[in-house]
């Protein structure tokens, strides 16, 4: 019995302990908590606030959210207006306000954290207060504030005396702005789309309009006494990810769709370069190039309008990352750099009509000149006495001129001009001399190298024809136009135009028997393609390409990288080159071909070619590919095209491997009647490329500017010169004609000769002929599936706009995109990847009317051109008609594939009225197809429909 109530004893004794223990453990302020409540503000965007569903949303948000994730603890937000979200701390309802500004008051009173995300609050104005370019101007006006936020200390450090109305809470602020009552309001960076006017309060108080006011540090605060919180949540936030805070400036401060997106700064008011409309969206010449690169790179972007100084200073801090076009180039020293050229325009000198100014010595006032123009020093040197007065913006100019204070300014040429028609005024007139060439540049941050070159590899890879039809869409006088005098005279910048005149010959490296891309004609001459282009390069930049020709590719690259050679027609970008060598543009893409003996079959596949022996080059980078891909194939290394062909009618070769053009020009010779052309579906094509000295960057950007003007119509003038050359007769026709009149017995035995040779000759020339239909046909048509290829498309789309236009009819254009081909390609491999797209091209073609044009546009890609259609159900009856035919699975070599599609269709004229628009919207539609569930199509109004 005593031993039971010892036992007893101790283990009351032991519970105590243990209970004192768990007390003790949990009132360990050195344990981290596993709730934490945080005050935030419901109205304070992109920054806190409250969404459409009454659910917390914000940077800040965002980042409390990461950090909870990251350690394991529960939080609870609790949104309330900002004017009463200290008093929730204070009485202990909480324990963090989430995000809060620093001041000297604050820090006092709270503990305040590690910084979350710099703030930039700015001053928004009314889109008439257009004379208001800085808060100094603000004078006159009321100016509405949050009470009790960290943006009254800022404005009455930066502007003491202006007259401030506080309101509760952003909403009530906004209300004031839209009812009129106030005309200014200090805010944050962007306005709240929450907020239920929001479109028209954009529309009042554009974002470019604001005025940047104050940076803001901004942090979370706690109680003095929460000491221990403190320290633990600064060991949290060192834990986060370094690029946690530029993820979420992006995401929240840009209006990028993606982390992936590129932000891109746009300075405003300076249509019709670059600029936004009513309300509020990007557009301009400059937006559109811009969304061509993107479309060409496959590179997402998002555009941040705003005032150039401003903008400017969003890259420096890295809140964008491009400007895309500043008319300055960075000097060295600076955080920025240029990463290609992507406009030019001219400026004058603007002043009022009714002053009189002859020239520049006449005008006693300041001239007003843009803070950006990169001629400003030129101005200076040019005329020493005129006083020169930076402005920000053309509307600081015209008030400036108003109020006398200029006497005029000098402006974009274009954008004034633009100005002059939107207002229909005449009030202004300009100068003729001086007139200044403004390049506008595409800058990044210093040091971007890979930013920068992806810029300038987008942009070279715009047709001349896109730039063009970009540039005809926004320009309508001729006289302003850039790109449209790439044609005839390719303008270069003035630094281009000093180095070439330092450099006025430059050797071009090419070889002497290549006909008929290079080679020296019966006259001594160098003749060729690489001379026609060389000679419309030389018209349209001003330069003095020499072609040096070389017996041996040996000789010449060897001259290359000895430095006495500029440039080499023709050269492959391969790896070991480019330690001396930059390479140009693709100015024309090669093609292969294989020649044979007229007995062989016909070679559609290079696999056909397994233990052959084949002539080539050495030098040709197609040796390689064979070498790599076919080392079965037995190459024979010759250092020419004929003897490469003697070889093969020797019997030394089975085939000789050629350009299309060379094989071309050589297949006409009469020597080689006996031969044939084989195109093989799967023979690469390679781009043609200049290599320039490596140490002469600037001649590879004029040359590339020059190559960017060679037109499909500049190829085929080319072409058709070289492959309509007269074929050689192999007869002397004199010695012919002696001979009969010496041997007239002989007369019968010479007609029947002559009756065969022509008859030989006439099978030659229908050879010949089914072999440029042939190239032709490759020209414009997809290798694969036989399709129209883009070229195409746009040919037939363009005449059908010009068409239907006139005549008043409906077309529709289809785009289509097929579901579940990558898993059938992934799974099963290319080749049964390449029989799916086969089959898909003969369903398509089967849904449609033979007047109607199916195009592969690339990968799974493909688009529909119908035409003559009397409504938008014919567009909905094939697309349903295909899609039907696609719910049947498709028999291929290796498995039963059952594939659908997703297609947008865009209608003529509805959504465009040019091959550009139509494509682009016919795009939009197809991707919103599949999202709303592939395996339907969907127009730009109704709904969608689905098997």
């Amino acid at each position: 019995m005593k031993l039971w109530r010892v036992l007893m004893t101790w283990f009351v004794v032991g519970c105590m302990f243990f209970s004192a223990g768990f007390v003790a453990l949990a009132a360990d302020p050195q344990l981290p908590p596993t709730k934490l409540k945080i005050a935030i503000s419901n109205d304070t965007y992109p920054y806190t606030y409250l969404d459409k569903q009454e659910q917390p949303g914000g940077l800040v948000v965002d980042w409390w959210r990461t950090l909870a994730k990251a350690q394991n603890i529960e939080i609870e937000f609790q949104a309330v207006d900002w004017a009463n979200i200290m008093e929730l701390l204070d009485s202990g309802q909480v324990d963090i306000i989430g995000g809060m500004a620093v001041t000297a008051e604050r820090q006092q009173k709270y503990l305040m954290g590690s910084l979350v995300t710099d703030v930039h609050s700015n001053v928004f104005l009314h889109r008439d207060l257009v004379h208001v370019n800085t808060l100094a101007q603000l004078a006159p006006h009321i100016v509405g504030v949050v009470k009790n936020s960290g943006n009254i200390a800022a404005i009455n450090s930066k502007q003491p005396g202006l007259t401030l109305k506080t309101y509760e809470n952003t909403t009530a602020m906004y209300d004031a702005a839209l009812a009129g009552q106030i005309k200014a309001f200090v805010t944050m960076d962007r306005l709240t789309p929450r907020y239920p006017e929001f479109e028209r309060l954009n529309q009042l108080y554009p974002v470019f309009k604001k005025l940047p006011l104050h940076k803001l540090e901004l942090t979370y605060g706690l109680r003095k006494s929460d000491e221990q919180l403190a320290s633990k949540l600064a060991q949290w936030a060192k834990q986060l990810p370094a690029d946690l805070t530029d993820k979420l400036q992006r995401r929240w401060l840009s209006g990028a769709s993606t982390d992936d997106s590129l932000l891109l700064s746009l300075s405003v008011g300076n249509q019709p370069l670059m600029g936004v409309s009513p309300s509020g969206q990007p557009q301009g010449l400059l937006v559109d190039l811009w969304t061509l690169w993107s479309e060409k790179t496959a590179t997402p972007i998002a555009i941040v309008p705003d005032i150039s100084s401003s903008g400017i200073k969003s890259l420096s801090q890295g809140r964008v990352d491009i400007h895309m076009g500043y008319p300055l180039q960075p000097s060295s020293g600076t955080d920025l750099q240029s990463a290609y050229q992507v406009y030019n325009f001219s400026s004058s000198f603007y002043y009022p009509k009714n002053m009189p100014v002859s020239s520049l010595a006449d005008v006693k006032l300041p001239v007003g000149i843009f803070t950006s123009a990169g001629y400003y020093q030129q101005l200076r040197n040019d005329f020493p006495n005129l006083v020169l007065q930076q402005v920000n913006t053309l509307d600081e100019m015209l008030f400036a001129v108003e109020r006398r204070q200029i006497a005029g300014f000098f402006g974009s040429d274009l954008v004034m001009q633009h100005r002059l028609l939107l207002t229909q005024s005449d009030t202004y007139k300009a100068l003729d001399y001086p007139r200044f060439n403004s390049p506008l540049y595409a800058l990044v941050r210093e040091g971007n190298t890979m930013l920068a070159n992806k810029i300038a590899q987008g942009f070279a890879a715009l047709t001349q024809d896109q730039l063009e039809a970009v540039e005809k869409r926004w320009i309508n006088q001729s006289d302003f136009a850039y790109f449209a005098k790439f044609r005839q005279q390719v303008p270069l910048t003035t630094a281009e135009k000093d180095w070439l005149s330092q450099h006025p010959q430059l050797k071009v490296g090419v070889l002497a028997d290549w006909a008929p891309m290079e080679f020296i004609d019966e006259n001594g001459q160098f003749s060729g393609v690489t001379q026609d282009v060389l000679h419309k390069l030389n018209q349209r930049l001003g330069t003095n390409f020499v072609a040096v020709p070389f017996q041996h590719w040996d000789d010449l690259q060897q001259a290359f990288r000895d430095g006495q050679l500029d440039v080499v027609a023709n050269m492959s970008d391969l790896p070991e080159r480019r330690k001396y060598a930059a390479f140009s543009i693709n100015f024309w893409p090669l093609q292969w071909t294989l020649i044979s003996h007229n007995s062989t079959a016909e070679i559609s596949q290079l696999k056909q070619l397994q233990g052959k022996k084949i002539a080539v080059l050495k030098e040709y980078q197609i040796a390689k590919y064979f070498e790599l891909n076919f080392p079965t194939i037995a190459l024979l290394h010759v250092e020419s095209l004929d003897e490469g062909l003697k070889a093969l009618q020797r019997g030394e070769a089975d085939f000789v491997v050629d350009t299309v053009v060379s094989s071309g020009r050589a297949l006409r010779q009469t020597e080689n009647r006996n031969l044939r052309m084989h195109l093989p579906t799967d023979m690469p094509t390679y781009p043609s490329l200049f290599a320039v000295r490596k140490d002469w960057p600037e001649l590879l950007k004029i040359l590339d500017k020059g190559l960017k003007t060679l037109t499909e119509a500049d190829r085929s003038e080319i072409l058709d010169r070289w492959f309509t050359v007269e074929i050689r007769q192999g007869v002397d026709e004199g010695k012919v004609a002696d001979l009969i009149l010496q041997i007239v017995g002989i007369g019968v035995f010479l007609l029947a000769l002559v009756f065969f040779w022509n008859m030989s000759l006439r099978r030659e020339i229908g050879l010949r002929r089914d072999m440029e239909q042939k190239m032709r046909f490759m020209a414009t048509h997809d290798d694969l599936t036989k399709l129209a290829n883009r070229n195409l498309l746009e040919e037939r789309l363009t005449q059908a706009l010009h068409q239907h236009a006139r005549h008043h009819e409906k077309l529709a254009l289809l785009f289509l995109d097929l579901d579940g081909f990558k898993e059938v390609n992934d799974r099963f491999g290319h080749h049964v990847g390449d029989e799916l797209l086969i089959k898909v091209a003969d369903v398509l073609n089967h849904c449609v009317r033979k007047s109607d044009t199916v195009a592969r546009f690339g990968g799974d890609e493909f688009v529909i051109l119908l035409t003559a259609m009397l409504d938008k159900d014919d567009a909905a009856i094939v697309a349903e008609k295909i899609l039907l035919h696609l719910s049947t699975p498709l028999q291929l070599s290796a498995c039963s594939a059952q594939v659908g599609a997703s297609i947008g269709i865009a209608l003529y004229p509805d959504n465009g009225t040019d091959s550009q628009q139509m494509m682009k919207a016919a795009d939009s539609l197809m991707y919103q197809a599949k999202q709303q569930g592939k395996g339907c199509y969907r127009f730009s109004q109704g709904a969608t429909s689905a098997l």
